[in-house]
């Protein structure tokens, strides 16, 4: 039995190839593994204008339903994508959300698990695009202004995210200096850059399934950073 954790795969319908990576690794887990997401299994699209369709319409979707299906354990935590995807999830799912941040024990490792969008402030206009009227308002926006808005913040975002990931990872060195549980692993998600520094304790950012496979794998072996092998 193995521990498998992995964030911000950030599925929409549009993009299928996310799901469909994400199906791959899900597919071959054994049903006695636990599965646990850290946060933006959805994407904010997803999560504005397609959240009412059949999840089983996403390949990744699909492969968890049927995980869950056969028995596999499944932990969700929110990220700021998926903020108001709970009710959601827990429907779909049948579980409950994780509170944040999420602790337990695998194979002899005490783990601390949080998606990370909180651990630094934020700018205000970022706040309010995460909050329910902002999604609502975006959801009966027409498909062509949807896409240019959309545009234009993956624009912005481009801009800046070497700044701001280089802040996120210090800022979430720092929670590592100051944890005050006994603690063997930080596992977090929301920067899509990889991290794995030794610790301790040992601090690991996951990255993203938007162009990647990463994951971490916790077994009697240890904790392994992995990618998903590729497929001829």
């Amino acid at each position: 039995m193995a521990d498998v954790v992995l964030s911000d795969v950030h599925l929409r319908l549009d993009r299928p190839q996310r799901g469909q990576r994400l199906a791959a690794l899900v597919d071959g887990l054994p049903a006695e593994d636990r599965l646990v997401i850290a946060g933006d299994l959805c994407d904010f699209w997803f999560s504005s204008r397609q959240r009412d369709t059949d999840p089983r319409r996403c390949p990744g979707l699909r492969a968890l339903l049927d995980f869950r299906q056969r028995g596999g354990s499944l932990r969700l935590l929110l990220g700021n994508h998926d903020a108001w995807m709970g009710s959601r999830y827990e429907q779909w799912f049948g579980l409950t959300i994780e509170n944040q941040p999420f602790r337990w024990v695998s194979h002899g490792l005490r783990i601390e698990l949080t998606h990370g969008h909180l651990v630094r402030e934020k700018p205000r206009w970022k706040s309010l695009m995460e909050g329910r009227a902002f999604l609502e308002g975006f959801a009966a926006l027409p498909g062509f202004v949807a896409q240019s808005l959309a545009g234009m913040l993956d624009a912005s975002n481009e801009k800046t995210r070497g700044r701001s990931e280089v802040s996120m990872i210090e800022g979430y060195r720092d929670y590592c200096r100051r944890v005050s549980q006994p603690t063997d692993l930080l596992v977090f998600g929301h920067v899509h850059r990889v991290v794995d520094d030794p610790g301790p304790p040992r601090l690991i950012v996951l990255g993203d399934w938007i162009t990647g496979t990463r994951y971490l794998r916790i077994d009697d072996q240890g904790a392994h950073h992995l990618d998903l092998p590729a497929t001829s």
